[in-house]
């Protein structure tokens, strides 16, 4: 498996992201992502989540520094130390190489270790089998089920699985050695 690097994300990061930021192919699994994204829009959505207090995002990068995509935990709720995680591997030559496992594998990390977090979430589309699979080796499981939560950008609407895993979960799968 490949090693993924994980540094906080940069203003200067902007014109790796705007690499892959409207190929159809790299977003085609992610909501709001129906239009071109202009650098000017998305410096503006790079400022605002960077200065969030919500947000933790960071670049993904090759053991060498070669920049692949973006990860994240969004939506981090103190109080209920919960937070959703996000990532999007927007290299599409490092696609089926493992990194996108190794990245979840150190946000994980950050989520429970660095923020202390009781449980992490995220949401993939029914039919990303992909993604499922991905997530269901790094020990995260189905909550639900939202029909037809998404509309993507040809109007089709899309069922989401809700998966997490709580800190207990991960602790017990650091310990037998799955992380």
């Amino acid at each position: 498996m490949s090693k993924a690097i994980l540094r906080p994300l940069q203003i200067t990061d902007l014109d790796n992201i705007m690499t892959w930021v409207n190929d159809p192919e790299v977003v085609r699994n992610f909501q709001n992502f129906d239009m071109k994204i202009t650098k000017k829009a998305e410096k503006k959505f790079l400022e605002k989540i960077l200065a969030s207090k919500n947000d933790r995002m960071f670049a993904v990068e090759t053991e060498t520094g070669e920049y692949l995509g973006n990860a994240g935990i969004h939506q981090i709720h103190s109080k209920n130390r919960l937070g959703r995680l996000a990532l999007i591997i927007g290299n599409k030559q490092h696609w089926g190489k493992g990194y996108a496992q190794s990245a979840v594998k150190v946000l994980l990390q950050y989520a429970f270790n660095v923020y202390d977090l009781n449980k992490v979430w995220l949401m993939t589309f029914k039919e990303n089998d992909k993604n499922k699979h991905i997530y269901r080796k790094m020990g995260f499981r189905k909550e639900g089920l939202l029909l037809q939560e998404y509309a993507d950008r040809y109007g089709k609407f899309h069922d989401i699985v809700r998966m997490a895993m709580l800190r207990k979960e991960y602790k017990q799968l650091k310990a037998g050695g799955k992380l």
